[in-house]
């Protein structure tokens, strides 16, 4: 029975007797394919269901867009948590204020337990940008710090191969590019793995083919 109750959808869930003020409060709203249901900055303060539909949820930096996650039917989100919320198609959702939501809905273990879900897929797929963001930023510096030292203390050998010592260990090439040794460390067998780079001794680096890699670390190579 305990099971029957926790795998309940939250829009049956609502048809309870119990939220019968919460009910007259919900707006019933449909967005077309490509609406935006809210945007970043975008006034109102609302807590919304989805209804029917597929509703993505993304962040926008620029020209670039990062998925945080998909909602579907009895999903919970809200309008101003600073994301994109897109209907990917047809869609139709509930939408009550904050403050009828405060007081009609906070404390119900199933909206909860269906908002943590919610919160919880979004923020993982939040840390897995950031890690992602955090780790190409790392091997931008790693590889800008190769390249450095090969155009000013390299010696081509006859196949244009750069050969160049960095009298330094991971854990201090981790320091300057402001990392871990295990990352770094991570990134160096990347590198050697692709070819890009050989390490035949502590400190030695051989690059194969300079402007590859300053290609990969995505350097400008002016």
């Amino acid at each position: 029975m305990g099971m029957k109750f926790l795998e309940e959808n939250l829009l049956d869930h609502l048809q309870r007797p119990e939220f019968a003020n919460l009910q007259s409060s919900l707006i019933k709203r449909t967005y077309l394919k490509g609406a935006f249901i809210s945007q970043p900055g975008m006034g109102e303060n609302s807590i919304f269901i989805v209804i029917s539909g597929r509703v993505r949820v993304y962040l926008g930096y620029e020209d670039k867009e990062f998925n945080l996650g998909i909602l579907t039917e009895g999903d919970i989100y809200s309008t101003h948590s600073g994301t994109y919320v897109q209907a990917l198609t047809e869609a139709e959702i509930y939408l009550t204020d904050v403050n009828s939501f405060r007081r009609e809905m906070v404390g119900d273990a199933e909206i909860t337990k269906a908002m943590v879900r919610v919160l919880g897929n979004i923020l993982k797929a939040s840390f897995s940008i950031i890690d992602g963001l955090a780790f190409k930023d790392v091997n931008h510096r790693l590889v800008a710090l190769l390249v450095n030292e090969a155009k000013k203390h390299g010696s081509k050998d006859q196949d244009g191969a750069v050969h160049v010592k960095i009298e330094l260990s991971v854990e201090q090439i981790a320091r300057l590019v402001g990392s871990t040794r295990q990352t770094v460390s991570t990134l160096l067998s990347d590198l050697s793995r692709a070819e890009l780079i050989a390490r035949p001794e502590r400190g030695k680096f051989i690059i194969h083919n300079l402007a590859a890699l300053e290609a990969v670390g995505g350097l400008d190579n002016t």
